[in-house]
């Protein structure tokens, strides 16, 4: 399946249970070209054909600092970053197809695993999960086909 046939797929799937006429229907793309847009299609073709995916964010978020004002004096607090509640190296797609664990690893260009990531790869495959990297959506998607295909 291509990220074009993937799109219409999406939009056929999402809409089929309304009267909206098909010329009506918004457009879908989707793109493998960043890390952001494989996470989107790999976690709606998932969803779509009856496996349970969802993207882990696992990025800490940034707090701003305090302004107070005391008449003529301002003071400022600095601001703090605030580490995400997730383990270092979790991957950035969880999913589950047949009762099995999917851990995806989106990795665009010249992305690595970081030594977390691999650490994290063995512990899910000695689980009985299965561990997978994609980089490009037409090697995703042949890694997909085989893991359906487990029993």
């Amino acid at each position: 399946m291509t990220l074009k046939e993937l799109a219409q797929h999406y939009i056929k799937w999402k809409y089929a249970d309304t009267s909206v006429p098909s010329h009506a229907l918004p457009k879908k793309t989707y793109s493998d070209k960043t890390a952001n847009g494989l996470t989107k299609a790999i976690v709606d073709y998932i969803r779509m054909n009856g496996g349970y995916a969802d993207r882990i964010n696992n990025m800490g978020v940034y707090v701003k600092g305090k302004t107070t004002d005391r008449g003529h004096e301002v003071l400022m607090e600095r601001g703090k970053y605030i580490r995400s509640g997730s383990r270092k190296g979790i991957a950035d797609i969880m999913a589950t197809k047949k009762g099995r664990l999917v851990a995806i690893e989106v990795k665009i260009g010249k992305d690595r695993q970081s030594e977390h990531q691999k650490l994290i790869e063995c512990e899910i495959n000695q689980a009985g999960g299965v561990y997978m990297i994609a980089r490009t959506w037409t090697q995703f998607y042949e890694q997909w086909k085989q893991i359906a295909n487990i029993q």
